[in-house]
């Protein structure tokens, strides 16, 4: 999990928290009644604006937790995780018809990084960046077109590494009407126990990656 990714997660937890103050909000039973009535048309709608505002850089802890808003932990982890990966490859697709010289300019001396960490490790250097502060998560898609990591490996390992801060992100966004209860405190917590867990796992793939060229 990223850091940006944790600090806009906890501003749009806060920014609700006053807003419910000052506005009288549906609670998430309320806006699940919604979603209800508008039958399967609406996580249909919801995985669409996962994939388009993935690959056009919308914040993903801001989705996660609609998602868990919404559609509760389960069902919303799941469409959101669907969602995200579909946008990642919509991102990396799009890359590779770009071409390399376009994605360089975007991304400078850290494509490089990028790319002697899916040389060396597909699926890993895709877990792994899914929760590395290196390169941003939809910069990194882009990154990984322009590679030689195969889409499959791609789609396995945004999709494994993306349900651990899904998940947690749709834990809030269900507790949103109660977030001092423990299960909210809980996942804050884990959530930054991951950030921290990735810098590591990462700085050591990068430290191996750079040993290697």
């Amino acid at each position: 999990m990223r850091r940006p990714g944790l600090i806009v997660l906890v501003l749009l937890v806060v920014a609700f928290a006053v807003l419910a103050q000052l506005v009288d909000l549906p609670d998430g039973s309320g806006l699940r009644s919604v979603v209800d009535r508008a039958g399967p048309a609406a996580p249909v709608l919801f995985l669409a604006v996962c994939a388009i505002g993935t690959a056009v850089f919308l914040p993903k802890p801001v989705l996660g937790t609609a998602a868990g808003l919404l559609f509760g932990v389960g069902w919303g982890s799941a469409l959101a995780v669907a969602g995200f990966t579909a946008g990642a490859l919509i991102a990396f697709a799009v890359a590779r018809r770009l071409g390399r010289d376009t994605v360089q300019g975007w991304l400078g001396e850290r494509l490089e990084v990028v790319e002697r960490l899916f040389t060396r490790r597909g699926v890993e250097a895709t877990l792994v960046l899914r929760l590395l502060p290196v390169v941003p998560f939809t910069l990194s898609n882009f990154a990984a077109g322009v590679t030689a990591v195969r889409a499959r490996d791609f789609a396995l390992g945004t999709a494994l590494g993306l349900v651990p801060s899904t998940v947690l992100a749709a834990v809030l966004g269900d507790a949103l009407d109660d977030l001092g209860s423990p299960r909210s405190l809980v996942a804050l917590a884990i959530w930054g126990v991951l950030a921290a867990a990735g810098v590591w796992w990462g700085r050591n793939l990068v430290a191996a990656a750079a040993k290697a060229s």
